[in-house]
């Protein structure tokens, strides 16, 4: 059969590009040529796993049969890491008998992509219309297309942040104008790539906005998607359909890194990050600092959370140029 004959599907063809991967492969093919790269487009951490962590992966990886870990799990995840984050969220946040959170409503998934496509596969079918920030994560607007789902975008208020007095604008408009009703909302806090955090009151508000307008879903309410190897809660009627659905699309996140996740909350463990919070701080305090004395700089983004400082420079410095490959 020729390769022409092989035709992408109208989805694929449709989902743009995540641009900050199509910068970083140009940036590595630049790299392998030999020029001086200076990565600047993606959001990661700067320091690598803590050690007691990267151990456990060795250990897994090298040890004898005892301690080799590399089969499939269940596909939640291994239950010994949910009940560690179980745990976690109960000493965390003080949670009283009735708001615990069950390891049966934890999920460890394949990064928080991974949980993306779970929850918004669970929660939403083709046509439904979901709200998004206008300020947002891309992959956001890209996983929701790929799945036909179609996109409400809500603008952010001054401080950045996509709140329930933005949220309750759009679906009022939308109602007066006879569109589509809203279903959902995706929500992050810090928001990426802003970093603004919702406050608390902030928070409560927009729950209460979901409930009531019955949008059928919020993040930060039904479902919890929290960076680590990654972890999602789940309300209890989304358990089957996730757990089915984590079955035949990953089979299970991978074993290697769910072992090394127990070591978490070690104090060995604990002891070390808190030396990378420390240098993150720093080094925020340290940017901020310096964007703040250039003038050009029309406003910054608060940076309360994330790897991002997301600046506006105004439409005049702004280069609309497609000729800038290098």
């Amino acid at each position: 059969m020729s390769d022409n004959n092989i035709k992408p599907s109208n989805r694929a063809t449709q989902v743009e590009s995540f641009k900050v991967m199509d910068v970083l492969r140009r940036a590595n093919q630049l790299e392998a040529e030999g020029r001086t790269i200076y990565h600047c487009e993606v959001g990661q951490p700067e320091s690598g796993a803590p050690k007691t962590v990267a151990q456990a992966a060795v250990t897994a990886l090298t040890g004898d049969a005892n301690q080799s870990r590399l089969g499939y799990t269940d596909a939640f995840g291994l239950v010994e890491l949910r009940e560690k984050i179980a745990e976690h969220y109960k000493e965390k946040y003080s949670l009283p008998a009735d708001k615990e959170v069950g390891a049966d409503r934890i999920v460890v998934t394949t990064g928080s992509s991974g949980g993306f496509l779970l929850a918004f596969t669970a929660c939403f079918d083709a046509g439904d219309v979901i709200a998004v920030a206008s300020s947002g994560y891309p992959c956001y607007r890209n996983i929701g297309g790929a799945l036909g789902l179609e996109l409400a975008n809500v603008p952010i208020n001054e401080e950045f942040k996509l709140t329930a007095n933005e949220l309750r604008k759009e679906v009022d408009e939308r109602k007066a104008s006879g569109k589509k009703r809203i279903r959902g909302v995706i929500l992050s806090s810090p928001s990426n790539p802003t970093g603004a955090m919702l406050s608390v009151t902030e928070l409560k508000d927009m729950c209460e906005l979901c409930e009531k307008k019955a949008s059928g879903f919020s993040l930060t309410r039904s479902t919890t998607v929290s960076v680590m190897t990654k972890k999602r809660q789940l309300p209890c009627h989304l358990v089957d359909p996730i757990n089915t659905l984590q079955q035949n699309m990953f089979i299970n996140a991978p074993t290697i890194s769910q072992t090394a996740a127990i070591q978490c909350w070690e104090p060995e463990t604990i002891a070390e990050l808190e030396t990378h919070v420390a240098k993150y701080r720093k080094s925020r305090e340290f940017i901020l600092k310096q964007l703040d004395s250039i003038s050009e700089i029309k406003s910054i983004a608060p940076a309360d959370g994330g790897f991002y400082v997301y600046i506006d420079l105004g439409e005049e410095l702004v280069c609309r140029e497609r000729d800038w490959e290098v």
